[in-house]
């Protein structure tokens, strides 16, 4: 049994009797600040009632704040549902795949691989605070009276609260109500902001002497850059002929933002008949010298039934030339693999050429093939690296770690999707970088820079990713009651007077769209799991 799940068993053996003891003795638990909520236990305070009281005064501004509140939380919600569906369309390619682990599924710090213990105590807890007062200040500016705040706990923490008096809840006409259940989402997206504006203010002060030299991202196991004993995180300088003491300067080169490297001598190209040993840095040291290995457009993968696959291109091979109408052309750089990809058309004839990796490199030529379509270009259905490294540079990564918004086109999908692909960074060891790439940086303060700008970037992460999730439009998300409100209003605009009649219709479509959200959800959630 893993250590997530044995630690999860021993929560569960704690918490079952401790539940069935608040539940037979509700008064002596009650004294105890303990009452049952569902499933849950909720741990009940009234801290901070007072402060919400002082703050939620400020009635005309609160009231504007409601406003843009439901703004944020409608943009959300929709934010919310494009990734669940694109999720759920994605379900069928994720059968079969390995699991995750349950660990991912609970928010612990220390015990999900990707919540670091300090940071995401401190994180998690500045998160869920701002999202229950938020609750608290605009049902207190609002006239509505706070009963008690405190901790939802079953098994493992859930979330803080804050309890507004139900009957005066109840009684409150429909725009405070929904001034109050969207002010938590708008609190975490107003700190997510400020959180992130710090961050990439203060990622502007640090540079790197390294600038856009190629730093080593990923290694493909098995591959000639596996073989060639250059750590992660090194910085290549140059490179020379096996057997040359000839030192060939390198560059990064970026195409559609996919670093590759190139000799800074244009005239220079990677041939994967050779074989090449590199110079690198590594945490400061210079002077290092890899194993000789040969270097090129590297196959890391091959689309089944794709013109590659038919032509027997396989993994682990590199591409030597690409001929069309009778012109060959060598592609010894992924950059120079996809601008000739560009130049084609679906149904070019083409013939590739291809080298095994091998002590004696041999140039062997395929059958010809028709390409395939794929954005109006040519697609031969091939994924290629320059051999099995995978490569960034200083200024690229902290531009990517500063900013959501780096990758994309300028489309407003493609500005969902880099936001999406930022939220995935803790995934990839982002913190906002990874540790282990640190000391390609001058940061001004040393270590202190380092545990500050990590406290801020997992503050603007749970806080976004607090206020997404409860954008879901099912109960007992905020999103439930958002939606449930939405409906009151589009019923009423549509002539449906009596309030009753609106609350009976608009609760039972608001709890049908509630179940089928909560399904699309856990299915989502368990296909990560198991």
């Amino acid at each position: 049994m893993s250590t997530a799940y044995l630690v999860l068993l021993v929560l569960l053996i704690v918490y079952v009797p401790t539940y069935i003891w608040v539940y037979r003795n509700p008064e002596k638990a009650e004294r105890c600040h303990l009452v049952t909520y569902g499933p849950a236990l909720m741990i009940k305070t009234h801290l901070g009632i007072n402060l919400m009281g002082r703050i939620g005064r400020y009635q005309r501004f609160w009231r504007f704040v409601g406003f843009l509140s439901k703004l944020t939380s409608a943009v959300l919600l929709f934010l919310m549902m494009y990734t669940l569906i694109v999720a759920l369309m994605a379900l069928p390619s994720m059968v079969g795949n390995s699991s995750i682990g349950i660990e991912y599924a609970l928010a612990i710090p220390g015990f999900n691989p990707i919540l670091p213990l300090s940071y995401g105590i401190a994180a998690l807890l500045f998160a869920m605070v701002v999202h229950e007062l938020g609750h608290g200040i605009q049902a207190r500016s609002n006239g509505i009276d706070v009963d008690s705040s405190g901790l939802l706990y079953g098994v493992v923490p859930l979330g803080a609260f804050v309890e507004p008096n139900e009957e005066q809840m109840k009684a409150a006409p429909r725009r405070p109500r929904m001034d109050v259940y969207t002010a938590g989402i708008t609190m975490n997206t107003f700190w997510a902001i400020v959180a992130i504006a710090i961050l990439m203010l203060s990622c502007a002060s640090i540079s790197s002497p390294y600038d856009d030299e190629p730093g080593v991202y990923g290694v493909d196991k098995g591959s000639p850059a596996y073989d060639s004993g250059i750590p992660l995180t090194a910085l290549i300088t140059g490179a020379s002929l096996e057997g040359s003491d000839v030192v060939m300067p390198v560059d990064s080169a970026v195409l559609n933002k996919v670093v590759s490297i190139e000799f800074e001598d244009s005239s220079q190209s990677f041939d994967p008949t050779k074989r090449y040993t590199f110079q690198y840095i590594y945490k400061g040291d210079t002077g290092k010298t890899s194993k000789a290995v040969q270097m090129g457009a590297f196959v890391n993968s091959v689309v089944k039934s794709s013109p590659a696959d038919t032509a027997g291109i396989a993994p682990g091979m590199f591409l030597y030339s690409i001929t069309l109408n009778g012109e060959e052309t060598l592609v010894g750089s992924i950059n120079e693999f996809t601008s000739f990809m560009k130049t084609t058309s679906p149904g070019d004839t083409v013939v590739l050429a291809t080298v095994d990796v091998s002590d004696s490199p041999v140039v062997v030529y395929h059958d010809p093939v028709a390409l395939t379509a794929s954005g109006g270009i040519g697609f031969l259905g091939v994924v290629v690296n320059m051999g099995g490294f995978a490569f960034t540079t200083p200024d690229i990564l902290m531009d990517r770690a500063a900013s959501p918004m780096y990758n994309n086109d300028g489309s407003a999908i493609s500005y969902v999707k880099s936001f999406l692909g930022y939220l995935s960074g803790p995934m990839n060891g982002m913190s906002p970088i990874p540790d282990n790439v640190k000391w390609w940086y001058d940061a001004p303060a040393g270590d202190l820079t380092w545990v500050f700008l990590s406290l801020l970037y997992w503050i603007f992460w749970l806080d976004i990713l607090l206020a997404i999730s409860n954008a879901l439009p099912a109960y007992p998300f905020d999103g439930g009651f958002i939606f449930a409100g939405f409906i009151d209003w589009a019923l009423e605009k549509t002539g449906m007077d009596d309030s009753k009649k609106r609350e009976d219709v608009g609760g039972r479509l608001a709890s049908a769209v509630s179940n089928v959200v909560l399904l699309m959800f856990v299915m989502v959630i368990v296909s990560f799991l198991i």
